[in-house]
């Protein structure tokens, strides 16, 4: 039994079914590597620094097919492949370090990809904007247009693709919970800090073999999407350093979707507005205290810094929700 990873480039030469060599075996080099340390990881709670015959264990890749451009690779089940520390699909792992590394879409976001058609966006003004279950109702909507046969810009077909894509994966993170909070915190940091630098080379083909990357599994014959990004989301991966020491700071968040489980805050010591997430196996547990905690002026928070590979502080992680204060930062 095998489960299936299946990588999709499209427009540009890809549309052709065709991609510039150099772009293509770059992204091929550092998937693999992410697949073979993430399925090391599951089996034994650490990846190898160096990949060898011993720890490779027998991910093949399916001969190419006519189609934009498609990678099709082939992992061993668990059950298949023996007891594991972690036992959760290779979906579930790579969910886990692309939720950690790529942003969720925000207002912001959704707002420039509605741009183009004015019906929408003023439906995402008047009705959509500012809730905290914004993904659902824009779905929403364009499903509606789609079933109307109304037609839709390339801008707003590629929103709905990336924000049913954060869906499904943030179902199958939920759905894994349990297992995924057995890792210990060092483990955390070690995986997000071991999968950004790999992630971030999906952008190499998105420079002039392709305009977006689709990725998605089947696991016992059912397809989830896990992604679907363009280069700017690629470019915007933070080659990021997690700390591994909790840290406790009060923060007035600003916004917060409940459905990915990311959101924006003020601090004092932190320019402007900055990004926060929580874990999408622990989002269950602080989902309430976070909408609570924006109806006051300040919330203290426990949380792991996410810095540059300078040391400068980027975002951070929220794992706890303390005792809230009415009052102003």
């Amino acid at each position: 039994m095998v489960e299936q990873i299946n990588f999709v480039f499209d427009g540009k030469l890809a549309s052709a079914h065709r991609m510039e060599f150099y772009e293509s075996a770059r992204f091929q080099y550092s998937a693999s590597r992410l697949l073979v340390k993430l399925d090391n990881f599951r089996r034994t709670g650490t990846f190898p620094a160096k990949i060898s015959s011993k720890n490779n264990h027998d991910i093949q890749v399916r001969a190419f097919q006519q189609g934009s451009f498609g990678i099709e690779i082939l992992v061993p089940v668990l059950l298949a492949a023996g007891p594991a520390v972690f036992e959760t699909s290779i979906s579930a792992m790579f969910s886990y370090v692309i939720d950690k590394v790529f942003k969720s879409a925000d207002d912001d976001a959704i707002r420039e990809a509605l741009q183009t058609q004015n019906r929408l966006i003023e439906a995402f003004d008047n009705a959509i904007q500012g809730r905290d279950d914004t993904i659902t109702r824009t779905l929403d909507m364009l499903r509606e247009e789609m079933a109307r046969e109304r037609v839709l810009t390339e801008e707003t077909k590629e929103l709905y693709e990336r924000l049913l894509a954060e869906q499904e994966r943030r179902l199958l993170l939920q759905a894994e919970r349990d297992v995924l909070r057995r890792m210990t915190e060092d483990q955390r940091a070690d995986l997000v800090t071991m999968s950004a630098p790999l992630l971030k080379e999906m952008n190499v083909p998105l420079r002039r073999s392709a305009s977006h990357i689709s990725v998605s599994s089947v696991v016992d014959g059912r397809r989830r999407r896990l992604l679907h990004a363009d280069k700017r989301m690629t470019d915007e991966v933070d080659t990021a350093i997690v700390d591994r020491n909790i840290t406790a700071i009060d923060i007035n968040v600003v916004q917060f979707n409940k459905e990915n489980g990311w959101g924006k805050f003020r601090n004092d010591e932190w320019d402007g507005l900055s990004s926060f997430s929580v874990p999408a196996e622990i989002l269950d547990d602080i989902r309430r205290d976070l909408v609570a905690a924006m109806r006051v002026n300040r919330v203290s928070v426990d949380c792991y810094f996410v810095r540059s590979a300078a040391m400068v502080p980027l975002r951070i992680i929220v794992i706890d929700v303390n005792a809230a204060e009415d009052q102003n930062l």
